[in-house]
């Protein structure tokens, strides 16, 4: 059995997809479904089961020592770059996912976790996954805090499952993201921007020597995260554990995505440039771009990452304008 937490969410649920693409069926989905349309992600999916989140560590811990778990994909967790309850994210992002972590090193179950870019801050000691820098990385809100101090905590942790990766997933975009809202990729919602006003918005730039509109961001269409989630797990016989960047390994401007998102949309291109929240100036991220040299060397995963223009037209055309944009 499988056990995939935050399984009905966005990336959890696009790895339901690939497993039964698979003809993986015996799946458990833990989560917390709530009163949203999250349960649209799980709807053409053959699973086993579903649990909520609070209920999981007591079934792990009465039933999980008998279950023949063959690996436990933790993409559940608190994914808000604007939440500000520091002590939900500890309980929910640190101690969590030690728990998990606990279980699959005392019961030697292969462990695959999503971490997260924003651990790396505002970049200023690279975007290098080398876990000799783990420790000295910062970031700029609660949520990059909590992963990245689960992260110090698993490089510190001497009792390991026997098989582990962490993912430090940068921008990823694509189908299930529909009921994150405004955490949603700025795909999903320049799409419907253009349909309605016939153009998109983006912020302008408040730093010297970056235009409006030239902030770049490493995007990674969601496919590739669940193929390297899968290739780990199945070559976790010859990767090496550890910590892995999981994004396209090339920084696109965010005009380029818009522009991106027109050609998808057969429509003229019309930019306008609007103030960013004073919020939101202080943790704003002005480049990320993920190595993937260990990715590539260590992990072994040797396939190319999609290029934004293609990931970008495939979402559009393929999801987002379909009736039924969903895996």
């Amino acid at each position: 059995m499988f056990i995939i937490t935050g399984g009905a969410g966005f990336i959890g649920s696009a790895l339901v997809w690939k497993l039964n693409q698979l003809g993986e069926t015996d799946i458990m989905v833990v989560d917390r479904m709530g009163t949203g349309a999250k349960w649209k992600n799980l709807n053409k999916r053959h699973i086993r089961t579903i649990l909520h989140k609070d209920e999981f560590l007591l079934w792990l811990e009465a039933e999980g020592p008998r279950a023949n778990i063959d690996a436990i994909f933790h993409m559940g967790a608190s994914s808000s770059t604007t939440e500000m309850d520091a002590d939900y994210l500890v309980r929910n992002n640190i101690n969590y996912s030690v728990k998990l972590w606990q279980f699959c090193a005392e019961y030697e179950v292969p462990y695959i976790y999503a971490s997260s870019a924003a651990t790396y801050g505002e970049g200023e000691k690279g975007y290098v996954d080398d876990p000799d820098g783990i420790h000295d990385l910062t970031a700029l809100n609660p949520y990059g805090f909590s992963k990245q101090k689960f992260d110090a905590w698993v490089m510190d942790e001497k009792k390991q499952p026997p098989f582990w990766a962490g993912l430090k997933f940068f921008n990823v975009y694509g189908p299930q993201e529909y009921h994150k809202g405004s955490q949603a990729s700025v795909i999903q919602q320049f799409v419907p921007q253009v349909q309605k006003t016939g153009g998109i918005k983006l912020f302008k730039s408040y730093r010297d020597g970056i235009p409006h509109g030239e902030q770049k961001r490493d995007f990674v269409y969601v496919k590739d995260c669940i193929n390297v989630i899968w290739h780990l797990y199945s070559k976790r016989t010859t990767a090496k554990p550890g910590i892995y960047n999981v994004g396209s390994g090339k920084a696109r401007a965010f005009s380029e995505l818009a522009q991106a998102v027109f050609r998808s949309l057969d429509k003229t291109p019309k930019i306008d440039f609007v103030d960013m929240p004073e919020a939101l100036r202080p943790q704003y991220q002005y480049f990320t771009e993920a190595s993937l040299d260990n990715l590539r060397k260590l992990g072994g995963y040797t396939a190319p990452m999609t290029i934004l223009e293609e990931g970008v037209q495939d979402y559009v055309r393929q999801y987002l304008l379909r009736d039924d944009p969903y895996l």
